[in-house]
């Protein structure tokens, strides 16, 4: 469950990170005219970061009421990046009526490339936005203003000391047997 509610942190990181990653790709290599047609929908860019960030804000504010422990994984950063790319690039080719094999161009390895430095990118960020949120978690902690300690009494120096006798029922023999 721990592991799942902090999927609500990473993968919208990692959604960035891909998003990121596929612009730095093309910026890279160029944007072909054809590429400029099959990439029109990245002008809801702005729309899907806000949804991200959205769902950052969320889970931050979870984990400072302290409902989301736990740290992040590395695997949503490592594998959904690369993952998304491709898939991402291999639908705008068909969806553009290219073949399938147009996805071997530059432009793919380079923003293939590209998901690699913003996966790690992402994962350090979800780690610092962890911290930055468990030290608000402990500025904004209720503090009790008493507390109740035994106070400690001192022992006087001179403190007489009674020598230890037996007591009386350790000379005892047998007790009579009960009725």
């Amino acid at each position: 469950m721990r592991n799942r509610a902090l999927l609500a942190l990473s993968l919208p990181l990692a959604a960035v990170g891909c998003l990121a990653g596929h612009a730095a790709g093309y910026a890279l290599v160029g944007l072909s005219r054809r590429d400029a047609q099959i990439h029109g929908y990245l002008g809801l860019a702005p729309q899907f970061l806000a949804v991200c960030v959205a769902f950052v804000a969320l889970a931050l504010a979870l984990r400072v009421s302290g409902r989301l422990q736990g740290r992040p994984a590395a695997w949503p950063f490592a594998l959904l990046p690369p993952l998304a790319f491709c898939a991402q690039e291999l639908i705008e080719r068909l969806v553009a009526g290219l073949p399938a094999h147009a996805v071997f161009e530059p432009a793919v390895y380079a923003g293939l490339a590209a998901q690699l430095p913003f996966a790690l990118a992402g994962y350090l960020a979800a780690r610092a936005l962890l911290r930055v949120a468990d030290a608000t978690a402990r500025a904004v902690a209720p503090r009790p203003s008493f507390t109740l300690r035994p106070e400690s009494l001192a022992v006087p120096a001179t403190a007489i000391r009674l020598p230890s006798t037996p007591l009386a029922f350790d000379r005892l023999g047998r007790a009579p047997p009960p009725r």
